[in-house]
Parts: structure tokens; C-alpha cells; sequence
């Protein structure tokens, strides 16, 4: 499965609740397929963290966006097409329509509700980065629920926003997968 993020997911890991072994782990656990987009991985290069995930980013796929990115083009403003969430959706629609299977992370609510509302046919591909978590312990099982529960209460107790609810609802899952 191809795993395209937005850089809020991976600032999330980086900066917010600062363990990126927890990113290095998922993404070495041979479960998932990463997918950075040049965009992305330039937004990225701001967090004084870098370093630290920098060959998951270099040995994750990558793909033009320019080539595909004019695509969304009429749905998007010039200043969202130079955003890492508008290459998440272009890349996320694009590999969808090549059979790829795929999910993909966004947290931005704008990036969100445009997926719901111009792109129904890939918005049960798209969770958020609690979700995404959540997935890795219930149907990956790369994270243990103790492990899973713990990161997520991370999550809700640092400057990353997400609403509280939203982080609770998840755990509440966890326990019950």
C-alpha cells in the first residue's frame, strides 16, 4: 500500500511530540510504500528535524507533480497549487486511477473538505494523521495498543491541532480493535 502524507503528518512526528523513530519505524516496517512529493519534501526541510528522517524521505517514491498537478487545476486557486496538500491530492488521485492501492494523510480541513466535496471516489482512501496512527495498530500491527494510545495522547497533549474529540474517538477504537 502507497502512503502519501502531507508534511503536517510528518512535522507532527518531527517536531510537535519529537520521537521520528516512531516515522523511521512505520516506514521501515515493509508495510507501506512512502510517497513524498517534491513539494512536500521541500516544505519538510524547515523542521529543524530533518535530518533525522531524511533517508526514509530519499529512498521513498516520488513522482513529478508537475506532470500531473494541472490536472486539479480548475478546482484550485495559484496559491493552493504551491501547497504540499494540493500534490497529496494530485498524487493520491492519480495513483488511484492507476490501480494503485493507496491512502493518503491530510489534516489541513480545507484540503479535506475539497476531497469530500470534488473527489468522492478516493475520499475512503484519505484519513488524517490520528487515523493514520489508529490504522497502524488496528490493521498493521506495527504499533501496540499501549504503544498506539500513548502516541495519540502525545498527539492531543502537543501544539499539533486536531480536536480533542477526534483523538479520543481514536483511542476509544484502539481499545476495541
Amino acid at each position: 500500500m502507497r502512503v502519501i502524507p502531507d508534511t503536517s503528518f510528518f512535522v507532527c512526528f518531527l517536531d510537535d511530540i519529537k520521537v521520528p523513530e516512531l516515522l523511521i519505524r512505520t516506514f521501515e516496517s515493509n508495510k507501506f510504500a512512502l510517497v513524498v512529493g517534491k513539494i512536500v519534501h521541500e516544505e519538510l526541510k524547515r523542521s529543524e528535524n530533518y535530518h533525522q528522517i531524511e533517508f526514509i524521505l530519499t529512498e521513498a517514491e516520488s513522482y513529478d507533480y508537475t506532470q500531473f498537478g494541472e490536472i486539479l487545476r480548475p478546482f484550485m486557486s495559484l496559491e493552493e497549487i504551491s501547497k504540499g496538500e494540493h500534490e497529496v491530492i494530485a498524487t493520491a488521485y492519480i495513483l488511484n486511477f492507476l490501480g494503485y492501492e493507496i491512502i493518503f494523510i491530510l489534516d489541513d480541513d480545507d484540503a479535506r473538505n475539497f476531497v469530500l466535496r470534488n473527489l468522492k471516489e478516493i475520499s475512503d482512501r484519505m484519513t488524517g494523521t490520528v487515523g493514520f496512527v489508529r490504522l497502524c495498530c488496528c490493521h498493521h500491527k506495527i504499533f501496540n495498543k499501549e504503544e498506539a494510545k500513548l502516541i495519540l495522547i502525545m498527539i492531543k497533549n502537543s501544539k499539533f491541532r486536531v480536536k480533542k474529540e477526534i483523538v479520543e474517538k481514536a483511542i476509544g477504537e484502539i481499545g476495541g480493535c
